[in-house]
């Protein structure tokens, strides 16, 4: 008992001491980019049209506003873009008997996946040092790519074109404020990204015999979902 007393004493002196070397009210504005690197089925291929996402680059704009040296509020704007798996799609094409043999050529555009959120900040550390832990809500915009595959070998071509999707999404993670100099400061990031997105797919495919297929279309859910690492560079205000 008289050990966990002392714990506990140890705990809260230590609390107390952080909390009063914070910064009374740690407002901020950042600026951030880094590597963005696609999770679960985001990075698979569940369709031709719906390519799996190779890594790519996230760019935001975030600030924070805070009521005590605790908790605050924020925005995030920003957006991360991921290109194509191409070797994918051969791969799966080639799991199917009609095309194991033959040759493709791909043609495909880029993952962009645009956000903005807005939610609550809790930060704790000290002037040099402070920790940002965040949970925030928006809106993400997704287009998924234009695809057109062709064989080099047999008449047959499929083309799916961009189309895009919008929905509710979620940003969660944590950052750390490194002091530089004055006001300024580094900013080490690590953010999760999470969106459900619907998507009216737009195919069509030229088959072998020559013929083409008339445009179909089909409503497709897919979940976007993606790691951001990178830096920024952060004012406290």
């Amino acid at each position: 008992m008289k050990l966990f007393k002392l714990l506990f004493a140890a705990v809260a002196f230590f609390s107390t001491g952080v909390l009063s070397a914070q910064l009374a009210h740690p407002h901020f504005i950042s600026l951030n980019a880094g590597t963005n690197i696609p999770l679960s089925v985001y990075r698979e291929i569940d369709s031709l049209s719906s390519a799996g996402a190779n890594p790519g680059i996230y760019y935001s704009f975030e600030a924070g506003a805070y009521f005590s040296k605790l908790l605050g509020i924020g925005v995030n704007i920003g957006a991360f873009n991921n290109s194509v798996d191409d070797q994918g799609i051969i791969d799966q094409l080639k799991t199917d008997i009609r095309f194991r043999n033959l040759n493709f050529d791909i043609t495909s555009k880029s993952w962009t996946n645009g956000y903005i959120m807005l939610g609550p900040y809790f930060s704790f550390g000290s002037q040099n040092f402070i920790v940002d832990l965040k949970v925030l809500g928006g809106i993400i915009n997704s287009e998924r790519p234009f695809v057109n595959i062709q064989s080099k070998d047999d008449n047959y071509e499929f083309n799916s074109a961009a189309v895009y999707g919008a929905s509710f999404g979620v940003n969660y993670g944590v950052h750390f404020r490194i002091r530089l100099k004055g006001k300024l400061a580094l900013r080490l990031n690590g953010e999760g990204m999470l969106a459900t997105q619907e998507f009216e797919e737009k195919i069509t495919e030229t088959l072998a015999s020559g013929a083409s297929q008339a445009e179909r279309r089909q409503t497709v859910t897919r979940e976007i979902s993606a790691l951001n690492l990178g830096v920024g560079l952060i004012i406290n205000l």
